[in-house]
């Protein structure tokens, strides 16, 4: 009976339930509103100002090198000699021949005088006289074709000695002494200037058309007739820290690629760029203005279109197209489609659904700054555009072979 009794009150007893879970946890913090300008990033390529293959302008054998290979030179500085014995006697004939020329000019000279009295006197006939003349004006000429030879064997003996026409730093001697070299074919080495340095890079119809608009409209400088700046970014570093101007912007686009050629001018007095290197460059796309930016990993793709997960007031997940922009300061720019009050999820996406609930938890977007610094760059028409030589941003480092 008492065992009856215990299992009959043990069944009474109301039954327990697990508690409901708790939405997934998610990270939200807003966007931040920053004044920005937006770079446009190329693929580039350097070229020295001014490269020389040198070559004789005497066939030859070499007699001397007065070079150290991949050391500076100045113009005038002697880089090869060509045995300049051939040349030199040719030139000693030619001046022995110039001496007999003038010689006979003199005697003709002399004649002509005589003969010119002579007929004055009604002594000689005219056709004496006129012979005088002739013989005269013929040793002249005889006398002047005898000094163009020796100047001409002049030059050639001074053209043995093979000398630097730029300054700049020079390559490997790619002929060795006692080999024959050919007048303006053999190529001996080659000289590049070092300081400054060109660096050429293609921009697309469209931007090119972008930045037109923003000139007219008085919000860009005009890099053919001000000063426009562009930075430069080798393999490796960080940051664009070489600074340089736009000096020549091409008159007509490339049919094949329907890119216009843009050439930068940098200065190189450390010698760190060397010509025909592959370089990042950039250049302001807009002036400076106020922009919301958002870390790269709140942006998903589907099916090309770009968006972002929000968290409401209700803690529910929305989804929320945007436009992006570049990178600025390791924030991705967002022209449209957020603002700056918006909780934007940046950690957790996984476990966020679209019209579910979630546990928001606080973030901060500042973590993803790549630079912390005010901007200080200037890009408009009417101010000078002054700047560290990093512009206002550290650079973005994953840019693509076109513009950002």
């Amino acid at each position: 009976m008492a065992v009856a009794v215990c299992i009959l009150s043990a069944g009474c007893k109301p039954s327990t339930q697990a508690p409901a879970p708790l939405p997934p946890p998610v990270t939200v913090a807003t966007p931040i509103r920053k004044e920005v300008v937006e770079w446009d990033e190329y693929t580039g390529r350097t070229e020295a100002v001014e490269s020389v293959d040198v070559r004789p302008r005497v066939s030859g054998y070499i007699d001397q090198i007065s070079f150290k290979d991949g050391q500076l030179v100045k113009p005038g500085d002697v880089l090869f000699v060509v045995d300049p014995r051939p040349y030199q006697d040719v030139l000693d004939q030619d001046k022995a021949n110039l001496q007999s020329a003038d010689a006979q000019r003199q005697l003709k000279e002399a004649n002509f005088a005589r003969a010119q009295k002579l007929f004055q006197n009604n002594v000689t006939a005219k056709e004496e006289y006129d012979t005088s003349v002739a013989q005269r004006n013929q040793a002249a000429a005889e006398f002047a074709q005898a000094r163009a030879t020796v100047n001409s064997a002049a030059l050639n003996v001074e053209f043995t000695e093979v000398k630097s026409p730029i300054q700049g730093r020079i390559s490997r001697q790619l002929v060795t002494r006692g080999n024959l070299v050919q007048a303006d074919s053999t190529v001996l080495t080659k000289v590049v200037s070092v300081d400054p340095i060109y660096a050429y890079f293609n921009v697309d119809q469209r931007t090119v058309q972008k930045y037109y608009n923003q000139i007219q409209g008085g919000q860009l400088q005009d890099p053919r007739v001000s000063t426009m700046p562009v930075y430069l970014q080798l393999e490796g570093e960080t940051g664009f820290p070489h600074e340089g101007v736009i000096d020549f912007v091409d008159n007509t686009y490339n049919a094949s690629t329907g890119t216009l050629q843009i050439r930068g001018r940098f200065k190189n007095d450390n010698a760190s760029l060397y010509p025909d290197a592959f370089v990042r460059v950039r250049i302001a796309g807009t002036p400076k203005h106020d922009a919301i930016l958002i870390t790269d990993r709140a942006v998903g793709t589907d099916q090309g279109q770009k968006f972002v997960l929000l968290v409401d007031d209700n803690s529910v997940v929305q989804v929320r197209p945007v436009e992006l922009g570049p990178v600025v300061d390791g924030l991705r720019v967002v022209r449209n489609g957020l603002g700056p009050d918006d909780h934007v999820i940046v950690d957790g996406l996984v476990n966020a659904r679209p019209g579910s609930k979630v546990t928001a938890q606080p973030g901060d977007m500042n973590q993803s700054l790549a630079g912390q610094s005010e901007p200080v760059v200037t890009v408009s028409a009417d101010s000078q555009t002054q700047q560290n030589g990093q512009g206002d941003s550290a650079g973005s480092g994953n840019a693509s072979a076109g513009h950002k």
